[in-house]
């Protein structure tokens, strides 16, 4: 009786590069969403007719990526745990976390705050177990703005100021170590505004800034976009020559951004931040439309602590 084939534990490196082509083109603005599912559906029935069920599962994972970016939660959470069953059948632990983390990211999204925490948390082990750096930053980047979310600032800087210690150690040619750091540079610059440290706001949201400029990326340039209207609108005038004061032209640069990737939530979390903005500067019948549009797209997209925030924030303006 002939034994059953072992399965390969990682995808082909040929295949995963096609994949990853996709993915970039999609994150420079390039490549229209819509082109960019046809591809990788297309890819995973190529996977699918030759039996290779991690080429799949990486697949199933990227999918799952750029729904999340676009703020369809529950369609990124069930291709997160396809890729998680198919990993889990090679035997791919390091892969099964990578998606655990993708996962609570989702769950944070969606403000289940609960269930984020533990996916976090598992990640984040696995990933210190086996040695992977990056994975092991992000996990607790995003551990970190999860709780800055819930407003427990000592935690989260704590987690943030960790995930900025590890990404910073990652070889500079390593595809994630800007991406992360431009992610925790900006969460570091919410959580000094909500701290009062106007000062160490406006340095953080620069660095977001100056990375986001080196990369081109459009995902980084929104968030470092927002960072620094949000700063301005705290602060006033702009501390540095070659930045304008004016909040709302930083606003629009970050939504201009991530519609190049139609990351629809990000869009609508940048929304609520101008309407906020606006409020604050007198401006609050504007600001109020504002939250009611980013409360519909919060509620549609499954988003229920922002859509929440925005609801409070609405009564509060109006």
């Amino acid at each position: 009786m002939s034994e059953a084939p072992i399965p390969e534990i990682e995808p082909t490196p040929e295949f995963n590069a096609r994949c990853l082509a996709i993915i970039q083109e999609w994150q420079s603005g390039d490549l229209p969403f819509p082109e960019a599912n046809q591809r990788l559906a297309a890819l995973e029935r190529e996977a699918i007719s030759t039996g290779h069920v991690v080429n799949q599962g990486r697949v199933e994972q990227l999918l799952g990526y750029m729904k999340g970016y676009r703020g369809d939660l529950n369609a990124a959470i069930y291709h997160y745990e396809r890729a998680r069953a198919l990993y889990n059948l090679a035997g791919n632990q390091r892969r099964v976390a990578i998606c655990d983390l993708n996962m609570g990211e989702a769950f944070r999204y969606k403000g289940d705050f609960k269930r984020a925490r533990l996916l976090f948390e598992k990640a984040y082990q696995t990933f210190r177990a086996v040695g992977d750096q990056g994975s092991e930053a992000m996990a607790i980047g995003n551990k970190g703005q999860m709780h800055l979310s819930m407003g427990q600032l000592d935690t989260a800087r704590a987690d943030l100021e960790e995930s900025c210690r590890i990404a910073r150690q990652l070889s500079d040619s390593d595809l994630d170590r800007n991406g992360q750091l431009c992610e925790v540079h900006q969460a570091l610059a919410l959580l000094h505004l909500k701290s009062g440290d106007t000062a160490a706001a406006w340095r953080e949201a620069h660095q977001a800034y100056q990375i986001a400029d080196q990369t081109g990326q459009p995902l980084e340039q929104g968030f470092a976009n927002r960072a620094i209207a949000e700063v301005l609108t705290a602060i006033g005038d702009a501390p540095e020559n070659g930045f304008s004061s004016d909040p709302d032209a930083y606003y629009q640069a970050s939504s201009e951004a991530f519609a190049e990737i139609n990351a629809e939530g990000e869009i609508a979390r940048t929304m609520f931040a101008q309407a906020i903005s606006l409020a604050r500067r007198g401006r609050r019948m504007t600001a109020a439309r504002k939250l009611q549009l980013a409360m519909s797209i919060f509620t549609r997209l499954g988003m229920v602590d922002d859509a929440a925030k925005a609801a409070e924030a609405q009564l509060e303006v109006l």
